[in-house]
Order: C-alpha cells, then sequence, then structure tokens
C-alpha cells in the first residue's frame, strides 16, 4: 500500500495484486479482489482465444454439479459459488446462465447419507429405483445451473476492464518473473501450468484429458449425468445446443480428437436420455464442434493456500480439476480473504 502527495491532500494508493491465469478461477479471483485493490492479469491465454486449446476454460460443459467426496472447506466453496450464479440466473441474463433441472446418477452409491448435497440443492428429491436405467445406485433430481462458457468468461471480462482491471498477454516461467510488476501479493491461478511453473513446480497437479461434442439440440431440457464406469453425461444448454460426454484421461494431455470416444459417448447417452432425443450414428449428429480440453485435476484435492516464496506473498488457487466453474466464485472468495490477511495482518 502506497501513498503519494499533492498540493491538496493525501491520496491512499491501494494494494496492487498480479493474478497469473485468466481462465475462470483467475478471473474469478480477480473478481473479488477488483473493488479495493488494483488488479492486473497475467496470461498466455486471455478470454477470447476461443481456439485455443492451451487452457480449459473455454471448453467446460459449464454447468454447477455438486462434487461427492469433496472435503469440508471445499463444500463451502462451491455452496459460496452456486448461491453466486443461481440468482445471476435471475438477474443477469447476459451472463448466459440459466436455471435449469438436474439428475444425477451414481453406480456405485447407495448411502443417502453420502450425499451432502441432498440437503442444499433446491428442490431435491431422491428418485424411486422405476425412474432410472439399469445398474444406477442412487440417484437425485435438482434445480442447477447451466451457462455458454465463453459468454460467462467474456461477461466477467467487460466486468473487470469496467472496474480497472488491466490485462497483460505475457507468457511467464518461472513465478519470479512476475517480481517485475512489484505488486503487494501474486495469485497463482495456473491451473495445469502449476505443475511446470518455475518456483511453485506442484508434482500433485494432474492433467486430465476430456472429450466432448457440441451438437445443436432442442429436445432434452434436463441435465443427464451418470457416475460411474460409464461416466456419461447430456448437457443441454437451453440455447438449442447440447454438450455430450464424457472422458476423464488421467495423465493424458492429447488434444487430437478420438473418432472411437465420439461413437461411444453417443453409445452411453443413448442409455441414460429420452429415447429418440439423439440420432443412432455420430454421422447424424448436428455437430457443431469436437472439443477437447485438458483439465487441472490435483491429486490431494484444491489449493487454495497462501505461500511466501523468495520474497514474495503468493496465494495459491488452482487445482479444480472439471470443477472451474463449479468452484469459481468460491475460490475467489477464499482466495481474497488470504490476500486480505496477506496485506492487512500486522
Amino acid at each position: 500500500m502506497g501513498r503519494e502527495w499533492t498540493k491538496a491532500c493525501l491520496i491512499i494508493v491501494p494494494p496492487s495484486v498480479v493474478v497469473l491465469g485468466s481462465g475462470i478461477t483467475g478471473l474469478s479471483v480477480a473478481l473479488a479482489l477488483s473493488r479495493i485493490y488494483n488488479v492486473t492479469i497475467v496470461a498466455r491465454d486471455i478470454v477470447g482465444d476461443n481456439a485455443s486449446q492451451g487452457w480449459a476454460s473455454p471448453w467446460a460443459g459449464a454447468c454447477f454439479l455438486p462434487l461427492m467426496g469433496s472435503k469440508e472447506g471445499e463444500v463451502d466453496m462451491q455452496k459460496v459459488a452456486f448461491k453466486y450464479m443461481w440468482d445471476l440466473a435471475e438477474t443477469s441474463p447476459k451472463t448466459s446462465i440459466k436455471r435449469t433441472v438436474m439428475v444425477d446418477m451414481w453406480d456405485e452409491i447407495t448411502d443417502e447419507a453420502e450425499v451432502w448435497y441432498s440437503k442444499f440443492m433446491p428442490n431435491c428429491r431422491k428418485m424411486d429405483a422405476s425412474e432410472l436405467p439399469a445398474g444406477v445406485g442412487i440417484s437425485f433430481e435438482y434445480d442447477t445451473v447451466i451457462m455458454d462458457p465463453q459468454v460467462y468468461l467474456a461477461w466477467i471480462r467487460d466486468r473487470l476492464i469496467a472496474g480497472g482491471v488491466k490485462f497483460v498477454r505475457q507468457e511467464i516461467q518461472h513465478i519470479s518473473e512476475l517480481k517485475s510488476f512489484k505488486a503487494d501479493v501474486y495469485v497463482n491461478a495456473t491451473g495445469c501450468g502449476a505443475k511446470f511453473l518455475g518456483g511453485v513446480e506442484d508434482d500433485e497437479v494432474e492433467l486430465i484429458r476430456g472429450q466432448t461434442m457440441l451438437v445443436r439440440n432442442d429436445k432434452e431440457t434436463k441435465i443427464m449425468i451418470r457416475h460411474g464406469k460409464e461416466y456419461t453425461y447430456s448437457l443441454p444448454r437451453l440455447d438449442g445446443t447440447c454438450i455430450l460426454g464424457g472422458v476423464k484421461l488421467y495423465g493424458n494431455s492429447d488434444k487430437a480428437v478420438d473418432e472411437s470416444f465420439k461413437r461411444d459417448i453417443l453409445r452411453r447417452v443413448h442409455e441414460i436420455t429420452t429415447p429418440g432425443a439423439y440420432p443412432q450414428t455420430v454421422g447424424e449428429l448436428d455437430l457443431i464442434r469436437d472439443i477437447v480440453g485438458i483439465r487441472p485435476g490435483r491429486k490431494s484435492g484444491v489449493r487454495v493456500e497462501k505461500e511466501t516464496i523468495d520474497g514474495m506473498k503468493v496465494v495459491h488457487a488452482y487445482g479444480v480439476a472439471g470443477g472451474g466453474y463449479i468452484f469459481s466464485a468460491g475460490v475467489g472468495r477464499k482466495a481474497a480473504g488470504l490476500v486480505d490477511e496477506f496485506v492487512y495482518t500486522i
């Protein structure tokens, strides 16, 4: 925090923060900080780079799916993010966020006590076995939200720019390179990059390959997702398009489209969706694009914590895997709190 004298008065200069990374996590952190800090976002990929496979955020399914097996702190961040997006769906249509219904099926879970969100998600009900495909152990239907990630990212970017946040396109190899910005605090929101970023090099970070198909379809309205040996989802965005998946390949960063996965995804989608909602063959789909994205996972879970590195006050915010939008505002709020601790704790 600095001070500048003028002839008339003392001007208090807000503390400065540099956020490294402009995916959904970095943008959410910047949004939480921008009201009281001077924020600069430094990134290789910036919102609008919709042809780049170098980051995951533009390619996400981008719905709110409460994550089973989450630690207590992770659950808290998800709750914050959901409440934020639930309200935006009603107040800010330009975000593209819409309220919808999800059917969330689990093959290997049968105990309702394991489902932390059963009393949190709106209109949540346990489904009867007669409503479910064969092999599903337990399922819940509830209200949630979905969005077009590229529209939502652009909306956040525009809010940040309007609030004075600066964007700098620069590829950083070592976190110490950020010292040239002379900030009070630095936020590491590099996603997969945290595995390779000099000064951090987190071996817990795990690259997870995903592959989906974005198709035109207005016959399905409910989100259908099945967890288990055949992880599958149909995500109608209520704009005439739908994302079909899924694939999770741990430790795989191949960005080429695998045609065999496309056929298998459609086979599995048929098992969880309304008969006739999708054609029988991939060739008959009204395909907009194939999508391959590398999710930024972390074996020991999401990392939101502070650390001093070579004299730099650093807040880490990464490791959300496929849950970037699910954690978004929650990670932003928690990371902002850690920045406050660095700046205001004597």
